[in-house]
């Protein structure tokens, strides 16, 4: 059965569109995948509502339309590259852009890309706003991806776990057994340094790390930055651009603003791979795989600082088990249409904190 899975995650570089083949037991297989890259007014429209006190209703609404028809448009293309009918297509699932991620208490996930749109412009099925089922159960609705690794990743042999590095980093802590794996978001991963590099060399990413390599650590920067009360929370736990944005950070450490921007892009990245050590180190395994997907795989100075710190982890990609990292969030999307199609529950209660399995999403017909 074919699904295609629609991701466009923190990092508003733009959609990744995964053609999944899904067998009678579940297992995906990656057939084909597109990406759609957002327009640079289109990424600073987004990023400036969702980091806006206030949001303009008309604003939002007509933006929610806007992505709904890119969405429709990157299936299409992504059927059409690969002379794939819309009618062999069983449904979409589309994480949709979020705007807003509170956790609990008072938990409530924003996501926006009017799947209307894409049911009419597509005629396939489309799956949406998967998370809010979840926080009804008292769960924070993220991360979602796990319950999708441990269908896939789990493993006999070894402890194994899966870093996503998007716009923010999470974790899944795989187990031998189903319902003793979790997963939480660990802290930033790409989003603060993006920003910066957008700030200050207006450019999209810091590519291979090149200009965090030539600048240097500032210890006190990173310490005073770990003190976030983010770091010490207990899973189930999740988090987003609302905490962990530039402002935020300019507004804990003013001395920032004096230093190289090298320096500062420097500590960025060393405050994600700090942070990504500590969170497994006091929640995760301590000795076996740690696969990596997003991103922040190909930056290969964050990689490395990462490995700095974590030394006794065997560190590789999760390409090496047949998806790719970059199409991962997007193939479990697809999974997550497929298990609501299915009438079978898409959470990891251990993850989110729900109140136990739950199907998700709302389907619109095609």
């Amino acid at each position: 059965m074919l699904y295609i899975g629609l991701m466009s995650g923190t990092s508003l570089d733009g959609i990744d569109a995964a053609l999944v083949d899904i067998d009678e037991m579940g297992r995906p297989t990656l057939i084909a995948q597109h990406f759609l890259p957002y327009m640079q007014t289109l990424q600073s429209q987004i990023f400036s509502l969702s980091q806006s006190a206030k949001i303009n209703v008309v604003e939002m609404q007509l933006l929610d339309q806007k992505l709904g028809r890119l969405y429709a448009e990157c299936v299409i293309t992504l059927l059409e590259n690969n002379s794939i009918p819309a009618e062999e297509v069983q449904a979409i699932g589309c994480h949709g852009q979020t705007l807003r991620h509170q956790p609990r208490p008072n938990a409530f996930s924003l996501q926006i890309g009017d799947a209307n749109q894409i049911a009419e412009l597509t005629r396939i099925t489309t799956v949406a706003d998967f998370r809010r089922r979840d926080i009804a159960a008292g769960g924070e609705g993220a991360p979602l991806v796990p319950a999708f690794h441990q269908h896939v990743f789990s493993s006999s042999n070894k402890p194994r776990q899966i870093l996503n590095l998007g716009g923010i980093a999470n974790i899944t802590v795989l187990s031998k057994q189903a319902d003793e794996s979790f997963g939480f978001d660990l802290g930033p991963a790409n989003a603060l340094s993006n920003e910066w590099v957008n700030q200050h060399w207006q450019i999209e990413f810091d590519k291979n790390g090149a200009l965090a390599r030539s600048g240097t650590v500032q210890n006190q920067l990173l310490n005073d930055w770990l003190q976030l009360d983010y770091f010490e929370q207990v899973p189930p736990k999740s988090t987003g651009r609302e905490l962990f944005n530039i402002k935020n950070l300019q507004a804990l450490t003013p001395s920032m603003h004096n230093l190289a921007k090298e320096d500062v892009l420097a500590s960025l990245i060393e405050l994600t791979a700090v942070s990504v050590a500590q969170g497994i180190k006091r929640w995760g395994h301590t000795e076996g795989e740690l696969l990596l997907c997003g991103g922040g795989e190909h930056n290969s100075y964050l990689v490395e600082r990462i490995k700095h710190h974590l030394p006794q982890l065997e560190i590789g990609s999760t390409d090496a088990l047949g998806i790719p990292g970059d199409m991962m969030e997007a193939c479990a999307f697809a999974w997550l249409a497929y298990r609501t199609m299915q009438g079978l529950a898409g959470n990891s209660a251990k993850t989110t904190g729900a109140l136990g399995p739950r199907i998700l999403g709302a389907i619109y017909s095609a």
